[in-house]
């Protein structure tokens, strides 16, 4: 996740040094981070195993299959935005350094609000920082691909990306809960995590930019939106009784 918050600013770095220093220093990073990976001590007490196949009754848990959805949702937002924001910068003038700034001003913000929408989700529930990120991300969506000059639309992006970003906190808190009450490691949880992440954003980055291509750049934005839109109406208390009916349903068919 943090590769592709940063992305932009590699590829800023890029444009100053080459692709080949760039994503040569970026491979080593992730080496690394495989190394401190192994590195890392076992657990004390020994653990009962639990394969991939005990993941998959874990997605019929309403908090566990919402913090999943939530999670792609945001993998979307940065698909999407990773992809079209720099060009359409570009487009207006702005030059690959700036690019990577406001990126990197962006995800610095991110990380400062974390730990507010933690307290938030601890005080009042996961369901208001998420309304809000939802309700932000839709205005975000709607104006990143109309905004003009440059500046209006750095100053936007800055403050805006946030709020995709915001809905990992409480999303990873929602899968981490469902996890516990049915039992499933995790570790797996933090997996599932990670694939709804990937899918979310490969899915977004690569349509996305195609229907872009096709269309122009306020037709992927604005589907977005819908999708943010759609989500938070289903955050209404008639809505979430339905899709948790609906999933313990399918839960009894199962078994």
């Amino acid at each position: 996740m943090g590769g592709a918050l940063l992305g932009p600013v590699i590829g800023a770095v890029a444009s100053r040094v080459g692709t080949g220093p760039a994503f040569s220093a970026a491979a080593v990073a992730d080496v690394l981070l495989i190394v401190a990976a192994f590195a890392l001590p076992r657990p004390a007490e020994a653990e009962e195993q639990q394969g991939l196949r005990a993941a998959w009754p874990a997605l019929r848990d309403p908090h566990v299959s919402a913090g999943m959805w939530l999670t792609a949702l945001a993998g979307m937002a940065f698909g999407l935005v990773d992809v079209l924001a720099p060009l359409r910068l570009s487009r207006l003038g702005v030059s690959a350094p700036l690019i990577g700034l406001t990126f990197l001003l962006a995800a610095a913000i991110e990380a400062g609000l974390a730990p507010l929408s933690g307290r938030l989700s601890d005080r009042r529930g996961p369901l208001v920082p998420v309304r809000i990120s939802l309700a932000a991300s839709i205005v975000v969506s709607l104006l990143a691909p109309v905004l003009a000059p440059a500046a209006v639309l750095i100053t936007l992006l800055v403050l805006g990306l946030p709020a995709y970003g915001s809905l990992f906190t409480p999303a990873m808190a929602m899968t981490s809960g469902g996890a516990h009450r049915v039992n499933l490691n995790q570790g797996l949880a933090f997996g599932l995590i990670n694939l709804a992440w990937a899918v979310g954003q490969g899915i977004a980055s690569a349509g996305g930019g195609a229907i872009a291509q096709a269309t122009r750049d306020l037709v992927p934005y604005s589907l977005f939106a819908a999708v943010c839109l759609a989500t938070l109406l289903a955050t209404r208390p008639a809505a979430r009784s339905l899709i948790t009916r609906l999933l313990t349903r399918g839960k009894r068919t199962s078994a």
